[in-house]
């Protein structure tokens, strides 16, 4: 991607814009890569964008108001009133309504909704099919409930929510009868995305409402080769496989768009674990039902039963000094956990103790 691009900046400086979709984590990153090209000494055609500040150009260049947005805070505010109004109503979080911090959980729940386009209208219908276990059937009669009034009060007060500015952007694009008609700043010379395991529902419908507008467009996926059909929930190719493939069809049934794959050629020596046959077989023999035993005694992986949280975050602290004294860096060490809920505070303070700066990689 970086190289196509590179080549059309230095070919045509001036000309229709280019876009690049990545991950909002990654655009800052992606910027420094390009610039570090000597050839290409500045860019005015590009733009770098994660999917909201997509959503939220396209709103700026096809609407002369920009509607009244309901931040987080806001949401929960509101999630908080319609919780004591409709507590009657509610089966089975009657009880919990009123509990603090109940309606943060509830906005957090309520956004992934949104971002997969589920409408209280599907919801209900599913409670309705479901006769047990009779909790799952009350808990999707009360998200059908609460989803619905909320989305009421918005409309009621002429509010639009900030998880549904791809959807906003999306209609905008779609409502456009005539390409000639549309802002110049929407009309790209070319596409790019690149950086995704997964695609929400929202992000695929605003994609598909703007490869239309492109010239031409490169979407990559990091895959060991073409695939056909959906591998198997045990591959760690799993997830963006489905996320290939669910993209690939959505595409291809656009009129007057054309989709082919195009498979890079990949290297004769394995690039994930070259030095490390270890964590090769792991990799080649996870998604087998009856994987092929490895001959020799792995010596690049260890495992250890610890009693609780503590003994593993000593563990943990006690491996990486080990590594540190051996000539490694702090920064080249990772400790990946389930959820950091239980481990925060532990691992916190025991690799205080053990002077290991660290990196919550969580929202505070």
């Amino acid at each position: 991607c970086l190289a196509e691009i590179r080549r059309e900046l230095i070919a045509s400086p001036d000309g229709p814009p280019l876009l690049l979709l990545a991950p909002k984590q990654a655009t800052a990153q992606l910027e420094r890569q390009l610039l570090a090209d000597p050839e290409l000494h500045g860019y005015t055609r590009l733009q770098i964008l994660s999917f909201d500040r997509l959503a939220q150009f396209i709103l700026g260049e096809t609407t002369n108001a920009p509607p009244d947005w309901l931040d987080d805070e806001g949401r929960v505010m509101v999630l908080r009133a319609l919780l004591n109004q409709r507590r009657a109503e509610l089966k089975l979080f009657h009880a919990t309504a009123r509990l603090p911090g109940f309606a943060t959980r509830l906005s957090l729940l309520l956004r992934e909704l949104q971002r997969h386009q589920i409408s209280p209208r599907q919801l209900a219908t599913l409670a309705a099919r479901i006769s047990q276990p009779a909790i799952l059937r009350d808990k999707l009669h009360d998200f059908a409930l609460l989803l619905g009034a909320y989305l009421d009060w918005l409309h009621a007060h002429g509010l639009k929510d900030l998880d549904s500015v791809q959807d906003e952007a999306a209609a905008d694009l779609r409502s456009v009868v005539q390409p000639s008609t549309l802002n110049p700043q929407l009309r790209l010379g070319g596409l790019w995305l690149d950086g995704f395991a997964e695609l929400t529902a929202q992000e695929l419908e605003l994609l598909a409402a703007v490869v239309p507008l492109a010239q031409r467009a490169t979407l990559a996926f990091c895959l060991p080769g073409e695939i056909r059909a959906e591998p198997s929930w045990l591959s760690p190719w799993a997830v963006i496989g489905q996320t290939f493939l669910r993209c690939f069809e959505h595409l291809r049934k656009l009129p007057g768009v054309e989709v082919a794959i195009e498979t890079l050629p990949a290297p004769e020596q394995p690039a994930r674990f070259p030095s490390n046959p270890d964590l090769a077989h792991l990799e080649t023999s996870w998604p087998q039902l009856k994987p092929t035993p490895n001959p020799n005694p792995p010596t690049a992986i260890s495992g250890f039963a610890c009693p609780n949280p503590e003994a593993e975050a000593t563990l943990a602290a006690r491996e990486i000094r080990r590594f540190v004294r051996a000539g490694g860096r702090y920064r080249e060490t990772a400790v990946l956990v389930r959820s950091l809920d239980g481990y925060a505070d532990t691992l916190r303070r025991v690799f205080a103790r053990y002077d290991i700066p660290i990196f919550l990689d969580r929202r505070e």
